[in-house]
């Protein structure tokens, strides 16, 4: 105690009083207040007059003074020194209230002012403590009665008669007294009629027997002092033991939960809550529910000691372990709920929290059906329940089988998601467990918008593996990182070989998100191949230049994986990403060189590739080449006119006569004569190019050549638009010999194509007219030969006379003299025409003509074999006329 622990002194004030005509204060070494002295003067005086040689031993009286600055410990002795009977001496020692609340030798104080005696003045007293003293030992059967009175029943003043040792008990009582108690207490050892503290009596007053008249009045108890009673109550012989028995009185050993260190109203309850907390430590060895009385009372004090509450740990934890060893299973939850809710407000120990999980998972691997029927009144509840709750769950989870799982799909969202994320092993189990519940457990974060922590996530990540387990994986994976996706991949390859389509669907969509598809391929491509493991790289394949030279340049993939993911990657592009891809002929090149052009599939998709490529007309046409004898059917048809109509534009050092005649043969019945000629002999068309188309001419054969024959009209149409005729002699004959050729099957349109022809022949000097002249004339002359000749015949001359032909013969003839043409050319047009002999003679008429008719021999080889004989008849004729 400071100020009275060991060596320490303290000085007290004290008062004597006595008789001085009258009972009054002799001296004093305090000033005390008003109402303080007014208690201190009539308080020490005798309560009651003394009988007649009436004698009484001294007594003591202890009281707190109204200001409560001071308790008063008094002594007073009988005066028998003045004349008047029943005077009294009192010394009254004033000892600060905040040195007696905590004193704890009481008997040291009584000593001091007792051993001062009645009659020296008033001084100071200097109070050494040494400590406790043991006090004189009492039957404790005699105080009983008194100490059930004060402690254990309800509070009222007691006065006992003719006890033999009040002084005694009074120390005993007074020095085992709690703080708040002992400041307010007030006692006497001896009075003849009750006593009090202005309107309120003492607490316990002593009295003689005879005295009991003067207590006809008293309101409180009244105790029979040499009565030895046994004891009454439940927790009497506790307290008999510390106060009575004890050498040391003390009631501090009973205050384990500081309730009588707190008490601040100095009540009696405070005792019976302490002995009640007492008895319920005991009785927690045996019943679990003790326990909770234990708890009731830490948490209905005014100020909730946390230290009471842990100390309660190591009896908590036992309660739960006997609850479920003794109680039936619904019992037992109501008790743990019960023992959980009254440690809400409590952060709980790591073995605390264990006891009850542990507890908790042993009630539910049990019973699993009983503990679901009790999760749906503890999940809706707001307390903290986790430690309950994750015992739970991981007691379903030991236990777990299909009719739990259909249990916690009823559960509402937010009870599902407080049971299955309190508990992590259950959150495993019903994750690997259940195809239905990872669907559920993802909806119902969704609605309520909670997230896994952490933890969790990192817990369950490597678990999803399965198709039941992509949506609760895709909702985890939102905000996966890199290396986290990686992982994950690694780990699924590892568990299933990625056989989950759905799990290889997610992990797509989250590197596409994040945009590291490329690394995430990279490392699928050193996997092991297997058709999971492509399927995965398909996903990870888009449709941007990267992908394609990522395929075209993989050292993972062998020639077969190569093609088939290249395959795939084209087959699903769109037309504007096929351009982006393939843009250059370096690139359809490489895509060439990859695809399997004995595959069907992949020579079709390069079709359908060529037919959007953005490419220069060579470069289109060497794929096509490529290509073409991979196709047939439809296909083969189309990119062999395609490639006709490329080459008749191509230079004559990029496709040679022989290869475009090749490719017209390869078309036969689906050729266009009429676009062959109106390309090949365009006036676009360089005349070299145009030369090379005219001798492919001549090597087609079959239908081909018959689809040719069937257009020459055409070719007349793109001769004529080039002006001045710019074809070689032989290119010129080659033409004009395709053009005759048609007159022994298409002579109607043989006729079309001279009319259009002959007028420009007419006009071209230039020697590459003349064998043209040969073809076109004879058509012209013999339709004008007819009868009746066609209209549009006669918009090629001007006729002045009625005979057609005539007119006709002139103009060739005149035409001829003013052209560099070859006679051997317009002889074979006369025979042709059929008239040989009128219009060599109209060459021989001309000046040097007979010269010119006989160079034709010496060409007569040049003729068509068909018409030499015409040609030397009439050359016979002529010459025979000449010379007569």
């Amino acid at each position: 105690m400071p100020g009275l622990r060991g060596n320490s002194l303290e000085s007290l004030d004290e008062q004597l009083h006595g008789y001085r005509q009258g009972h009054q204060l002799l001296s004093s070494t305090i000033r005390l207040a008003k109402d303080d002295q007014d208690l201190v003067d009539r308080l020490s005086d005798i309560a009651g007059p003394l009988g007649p040689s009436e004698r009484f031993s001294p007594y003591i009286t202890c009281y707190p003074l109204p200001s409560s600055s001071h308790y008063v410990i008094a002594r007073t002795w009988q005066d028998l020194d003045v004349p008047r009977a029943g005077c009294v001496r009192t010394r009254s020692l004033m000892v600060p209230m905040h040195l007696w609340e905590k004193m704890e030798n009481v008997a040291g104080v009584v000593d001091l002012v007792s051993k001062a005696g009645g009659l020296d003045a008033a001084k100071k007293r200097a109070l050494i403590e040494e400590g406790p003293t043991p006090l004189a030992e009492i039957d404790p059967r005699l105080g009983i009665e008194l100490v059930e009175a004060l402690f254990l029943e309800d509070r009222a003043p007691i006065v006992v008669f003719d006890a033999e040792f009040p002084e005694i008990l009074t120390l005993r009582i007074v020095t085992a007294l709690w703080p708040s108690f002992r400041r307010n207490f007030a006692v006497s050892t001896f009075c003849r009629s009750p006593r009090s503290l202005g309107r309120r009596s003492f607490d316990l007053v002593f009295a003689p027997k005879d005295a009991r008249s003067r207590f006809s009045d008293w309101p409180g108890r009244r105790v029979d002092g040499r009565k030895k009673e046994p004891v009454r109550h439940q927790w009497s012989r506790s307290i008999v033991e510390r106060v009575l028995d004890s050498p040391y009185p003390s009631l501090k050993m009973l205050d384990t939960i500081g309730e009588m260190s707190a008490d601040g109203s100095g009540s009696e309850t405070a005792l019976r809550v302490s002995l009640l907390w007492e008895e319920l430590k005991r009785k927690s060895n045996i019943s679990p529910n003790a326990a909770l009385g234990l708890l009731d009372i830490a948490n209905t004090r005014s100020a909730r000691n946390i230290n009471v509450i842990r100390s309660l740990e190591p009896v908590l934890i036992k309660s739960a372990r006997m609850a479920v060893e003794q109680m039936m299973v619904p019992e037992a939850w109501r008790f743990l709920k019960a023992l959980v809710s009254k440690l809400d407000k409590e952060p709980l120990s790591i073995e605390m929290r264990h006891s009850i999980s542990q507890s908790a998972a042993l009630l539910a691997s049990t019973e699993p059906e009983a503990a679901l029927d009790f999760a749906e009144s503890l999940l809706a509840e707001p307390i903290y329940f986790e430690p309950l709750i994750e015992g739970m769950g991981a007691g379903l989870a030991l236990s777990f089988r299909p009719s739990i799982g259909d249990r916690l799909v009823k559960l509402t969202d937010s009870e599902l998601l407080r049971l299955v994320l309190t508990s992590s092993l259950l959150l495993k189990t019903v994750v690997q467990a259940d195809s239905v519940l990872p669907s559920r457990l993802t909806i119902a974060l969704s609605k309520t918008g909670r997230s896994l922590s952490g933890s969790s996530r990192k817990m369950l990540m490597p678990l999803l593996a399965e198709d039941a387990h992509a949506t609760l994986a895709r909702l985890l994976f939102s905000e996966a990182t890199q290396n986290e996706l990686e992982e994950h991949l690694i780990n699924l390859y590892r568990t299933n070989g990625l056989e989950s389509a759905e799990m290889r669907g997610v992990l797509i969509e989250c590197a596409t998100r994040l945009g590291v598809t490329e690394a995430m391929r990279r490392v699928v491509s050193e996997m092991r191949p297997s058709k999971h493991i492509d399927s995965m790289l398909e996903g990870l394949i888009g449709h941007q230049a990267s992908d394609l030279d990522w395929i075209l340049s993989c050292n993972n993939l062998n020639p077969e994986r190569r093609q088939a993911f290249l395959y795939f990657m084209l087959s699903t592009a769109s037309t504007g990403d096929l351009k982006k891809l393939i843009s250059s002929l370096t690139q359809a090149k490489q895509v060439l060189d990859s695809l399997d052009l004995k595959s069907r599939p992949h020579v079709k998709l390069l079709s359908s590739i060529l037919r959007i490529l953005e490419l220069a007309p060579i470069e289109l046409h060497k794929l096509i080449m490529v290509l073409l004898p991979h196709l047939n059917g439809r296909d083969a048809e189309e990119w062999t006119l395609k490639a006709i109509d490329i080459s008749l534009k191509l230079k004559v050092t990029e496709i040679s006569a022989k290869k475009l005649a090749q490719l017209l043969n390869k078309a036969s019945d689906e050729l266009s004569g009429s676009r062959v000629f109106a390309i090949g002999l365009h006036p676009s068309t360089p005349s070299k190019s145009a030369e090379r188309n005219i001798e492919a001419l001549q090597q087609c054969k079959g239908n081909t050549r018959k689809r040719l024959l069937e257009a020459v009209d055409e070719m007349a149409n793109q001769l004529i638009r080039r002006i001045p005729l710019d074809l070689s002699l032989e290119a010129s004959g080659a033409a004009a010999a395709f053009l005759w050729e048609s007159d022994s099957s298409h002579k109607r349109v043989l006729i079309k194509a001279s009319a259009k022809l002959l007028p420009y022949l007419l006009n071209q000097p230039n020697v590459s007219a003349s064998p043209l002249i040969a073809a076109a004339f004879p058509a012209v002359y013999r339709e004008l030969a007819k009868e009746t000749p066609p209209d549009f015949l006669s918009m090629i001359f001007r006729f002045g006379d009625w005979d057609k032909c005539k007119t006709a013969r002139r103009s060739l003839i005149d035409a001829f003299m003013n052209s560099n043409w070859r006679l051997v050319d317009i002889a074979t047009a006369a025979a042709r025409a059929g008239d040989t002999k009128r219009i060599l003679e109209i060459v021989a008429k001309k000046p040097a003509g007979h010269k010119l008719l006989e160079s034709l021999h010496s060409e007569i080889e040049m003729i068509p074999a068909k018409n030499r004989n015409a040609i030397n008849y009439a050359l016979l004729e002529i010459s025979e006329e000449n010379s007569r």
